[in-house]
């Protein structure tokens, strides 16, 4: 299974990394391989109800359709200088849309953290900020 370079974060947006390269690691005997599945290192204590820090999760990668209420990792590129890579985190995903008979888009996206810890906050993306932010995978289980 491909491990990304990367190290997600587990509270506000991680600093920039470029995602260039993977290396490959065994799975656990009772996860099988599968199309479209990555490895991901989560660092931190926003997730620590269901991710525990330093974790090493299973991510399916996001194509399309509602991620409402799913655990997603997700990558935004405004918050640093896009010519020097991306932030990175993991929350669970809450969208409001705005929609018409013709279109519909995102009003606000919100990121929560599921932590033990009540000092961390949503992170709010609003509308005119979405374009920078982009659902990179959605969590499936804590490998190790």
């Amino acid at each position: 299974m491909p491990l990304l370079d990367i190290s997600a974060a587990a509270g506000s947006f991680s600093g920039f990394q470029i995602h260039s390269d993977f290396e490959w690691i065994e799975l656990p005997f009772n996860i099988t391989a599968k199309k479209d599945y990555f490895v991901c290192k989560v660092v931190g204590e926003s997730m620590n109800k269901k991710i525990p820090n330093g974790s090493y999760c299973l991510f399916k990668e996001h194509k399309e359709g509602s991620r409402n209420g799913e655990i997603v990792l997700v990558k935004h590129t405004s918050l640093q200088d896009s010519d020097f890579g991306s932030g990175y985190t993991v929350k669970e995903y809450h969208s409001k849309k705005d929609i018409t008979e013709e279109t519909w888009g995102h009003k606000q996206i919100t990121l929560k953290p599921l932590s033990y810890n009540s000092e961390y906050e949503n992170i709010n993306i609003p509308e005119d900020d979405s374009n920078e932010f982009k659902v990179i995978g959605v969590f499936e289980c804590v490998l190790f």
